[in-house]
């Protein structure tokens, strides 16, 4: 009996160590997996994602949170929803495109009124006084048409406006599986940008206006403490509850800001209910496919003007044009083609050039040079990319395609 049992523990330790040291490595480590928002390095090989959707020429230099099936397209596409390019939109783009042109001109025509009102209502001013107040219109309106100031902007190697020009682009928020408003999100975002922030229009006179009462002098013009809201921009634009989810454009959302009611605002000052007596957070919730009664807070405030960088905007506009863009009127609204590979980005520059047409929406904040690649805000929650944000290489997935800006100019 003892015999047999020295016998069978025999075979055991000869089997122990005939198996290899990397297989007995690896019972003992389970491999790592890439942490999330991480950037892909020779220790930390990229997961890979379905190879007909990898159409890229190059190395992959993204992570992605799990390797895919052919059948999570569906799956994908049913948790965000698709974005859709309303029809016709290249040729209305024509009459945007000329009323952002008719726009600037007014603005210029507007620093010679304000000029000549400020002289009609103060006959008794000297030579000198008019020659100094004239030569501050003209560098303003040099100022405007030039833009200057933005050059050392379109040098930089790397921009992100949050740090450049302390602009703010809200906390990254969620629109919810199964919910199409990835479009209201970036556009309620760049209006924000655009109305907090005079950086984007010349330093030195238009936030100014001259008072007609005070010969040679300029007050600085009021700014709403007011905030725009997704919620208040969905209760109010003309979109049924049913659609809300399923349909939906950022042009329509700058035409409404610019042409119609204008941006649906809400007061930074508590609100007292007429009924109850209370006073209540002004703050609007965003409620994932609801559209309740539109009453924002603050009113309405209507953005002066908003353009496609491209024309025509279903061509991909260069690096140049996007960049000038975005140092000229701020974050911009960036249309991009998504699948499941983008779906499940988790950190590194997205590469993966799969030119399909677009069908989702991003808020474009900045870019670097070394990496040629994009900075973006993304609305779908924290958990994807590096914190909700990410890199896209210039050009891949169509990003940029029917992008577009606007100016609050409030």
């Amino acid at each position: 009996m003892n015999r047999a049992l020295f016998l069978v523990l025999f075979v055991l330790l000869v089997v122990i160590i005939s198996i290899p040291n990397d297989v007995q490595a690896q019972r003992r480590t389970p491999k790592r997996q890439p942490r999330v928002g991480a950037n892909p390095t020779a220790q930390s090989k990229p997961l890979t994602c379905t190879p007909s959707q990898n159409v890229s020429n190059e190395p992959m230099t993204y992570l992605v949170g799990a390797s895919m099936t052919k059948e999570d397209k569906k799956r994908i596409t049913a948790k965000w929803g698709a974005l859709t390019v309303p029809l016709g939109e290249t040729e209305r783009a024509k009459e945007v495109h000329t009323r952002a042109l008719a726009c600037k001109q007014r603005k210029i025509d507007s620093y010679n009124q304000v000029y000549d009102a400020w002289i009609k209502n103060n006959p008794k001013v000297t030579v000198e006084e008019k020659k100094k107040w004239r030569k501050l219109v003209d560098d303003a309106i040099l100022q405007f048409t030039t833009k200057p100031y933005l050059k050392k902007y379109l040098e930089a190697e790397r921009y992100d406006c949050r740090r450049d020009l302390k602009v703010p682009v809200g906390i990254v928020e969620n629109q919810g599986e199964g919910c199409n408003t990835c479009w209201a999100f970036a556009s309620v975002a760049a209006v924000a940008a655009s109305h907090y922030s005079p950086s984007y229009n010349s330093p030195n006179f238009t936030r100014y206006i001259f008072d007609p009462l005070q010969p040679g002098e300029l007050m600085m013009a009021q700014i709403s403490e007011s905030k725009p809201y997704v919620q208040d921009l969905l209760n109010c634009m003309p979109i049924e509850k049913n659609a809300i989810c399923k349909s939906g454009w950022h042009g329509n959302a700058f035409d409404f800001m610019v042409y119609k009611k204008g941006i649906p605002m809400a007061s930074p000052y508590p609100k007292r209910d007429k009924a109850t007596g209370k006073w209540s957070n002004p703050k609007v919730e965003y409620k994932m496919g609801e559209k309740f009664t539109c009453n924002p807070s603050g009113g309405f405030q209507n953005a002066s003007s908003w353009d496609y960088v491209n024309s025509p905007p279903d061509k991909l506009p260069s690096v140049e044009q996007l960049k000038l863009a975005l140092v000229e009127h701020g974050p911009i609204v960036a249309p991009i083609f998504y699948d499941e590979c983008l779906a499940n980005y988790r950190g590194g520059v997205f590469n993966e050039k799969d030119m399909g047409m677009v069908n989702h929406v991003v808020l474009l904040v900045g870019w670097d040079n070394t990496k040629q690649a994009w900075l973006v805000k993304n609305s779908w929650g924290e958990e994807w990319g590096e914190e909700g944000f990410g890199w896209i290489k210039w050009g891949s997935n169509n990003i940029g395609l029917f992008a577009a800006w606007i100016d609050a100019d409030l």
